[in-house]
């Protein structure tokens, strides 16, 4: 919730006022209360005016989660009370929206609330993977344990993320290049040759006159091409978010494209694997584990595998059984899953999947460009040859002119 204020500073007796974000009125004030602030006004911000008010400080991001998540181990293991640990993270801090919700998760553990309780708000923030670790630390008395666990979980998934993006940031722009310079030959300097054959009055072929016929074309609409691009976009992304079958659809389309299939594939089967390798390490039951994960899954295609395997675990199937019958995931998971139910170590195998294919993202990252380049080669081959054929029998009959 967003609440404009108005407070005064008892100690030095200033004025304040400031849009800030909380989880409830009553807690703010408790808050400012702590602070030695006296609240003159406070009005709740309505909720369809929230997108638009400017919050005061950056938005919290995973690094973020990750430092509260290694500060909170270090405090618990050097024996330091929770509450005030995390009041000296929270004067660390630059970022006001950050420093608000630790210090409104130590006055709730300072009340005596647990560390699970007073994160529960803030489940959408710190993930609910990490929410469920710290609950079975608590449960387990091994706290700083599955504190440092989440921390490195969250930290490996970051970088995943990072690098996955990375991969495919390339494909895009290596995209945009080709065909901002596809324009400007079609916009800018294809005209000026096709005007002096007009010139020189020569009889221009089939495929010449094609081409000059794009060239207006793109040359008389291409702000209307770029405005209805953008908006088609836009319109795009809407009905993606909104609509599970059109999110299905573009998710199975993906999956389909050579280069973006691999990234796509690889960075799910290793989130999926790293986060089921932490579930069975700090003792969280698999079926809570699937129904975790597909929470946090983007891809709808692997959403609805793990619907499958819900279910058929659920009826009494193996894991790699399970697996097996999404036809989705590789018989090297496959392989590995039979391996480690047959000795007892799906933990380890886990972990052997997860590192594979975060390889297999990081080769990817790294060589995208060299990947890609035989088809940048062949997009602007293919223009290039097109642009030659169009114009070689023009420029032939000029020349003959001219002689």
């Amino acid at each position: 919730m967003l609440f404009y204020i108005k407070t005064i500073n008892m100690q030095n007796g200033k004025e304040n006022s400031s849009i800030i974000e909380y989880s409830d009125e009553i807690s703010l004030l408790q808050n400012l209360e702590k602070k030695d602030l006296i609240v003159s006004k406070i009005i709740k911000i309505p909720t369809f005016l929230a997108p638009f008010i400017p919050k005061s400080g950056k938005k919290i991001n995973t690094e973020n989660i990750i430092e509260l998540l290694n500060n909170l181990y270090l405090v618990i293991k050097s024996g330091l009370p929770l509450y005030h640990g995390l009041l000296d993270i929270a004067k660390e801090s630059n970022n006001q929206r950050y420093k608000n919700m630790i210090e409104k998760i130590a006055y709730d553990i300072y009340e005596g609330k647990s560390l699970s309780s007073a994160f529960e708000p803030y489940k959408s923030i710190i993930t609910p993977m990490v929410l469920n670790l710290i609950r079975i630390g608590e449960e387990t008395g091994q706290l700083e344990i599955t504190l440092q666990r989440g921390s490195d979980f969250l930290q490996k998934i970051h970088s995943l993320k990072k690098k996955m993006k990375s991969a495919l940031i390339y494909p895009s722009f290596a995209f945009f290049a080709v065909l901002g310079a596809m324009l400007v030959w079609m916009i800018y300097v294809l005209p000026q040759m096709v005007g002096l054959f007009k010139d020189m009055n020569i009889k221009l072929p089939p495929i010449t006159i094609a081409v000059m016929n794009m060239s207006d074309f793109l040359s008389q609409y291409i702000i209307y091409i770029i405005l209805a691009f953008i908006l088609l976009i836009a319109y795009g992304r809407f009905l993606y978010k909104k609509y599970n079958k059109i999110k299905l659809f573009v998710d199975d389309a993906l999956l389909k494209i050579p280069v973006i299939k691999s990234v796509i594939s690889n960075f799910n089967m290793a989130f999926i694997s790293e986060y089921l390798k932490l579930s069975l390490s700090s003792g969280i039951p698999l079926l809570d584990s699937i129904e975790t994960i597909k929470k946090n899954l983007t891809n709808e295609i692997y959403k609805r595998a793990l619907d499958k395997v819900y279910d058929d675990i659920s009826s009494g199937l193996q894991l790699s059984e399970a697996f097996d019958n999404t036809k989705i995931f590789t018989p090297f998971i496959i392989r590995m899953l039979r391996s480690g139910e047959s000795s007892g170590n799906l933990e380890e195998q886990f972990d052997y999947i997860s590192n594979h294919y975060y390889e297999k993202v990081d080769y990817f990252a790294q060589n995208i460009g060299k990947i890609i380049e035989p088809v940048v080669l062949i997009l602007v081959g293919g223009f290039m040859a097109l642009i030659i054929v169009a114009l070689m029998g023009p420029m032939y009959d000029l020349i003959s002119n001219v002689q």
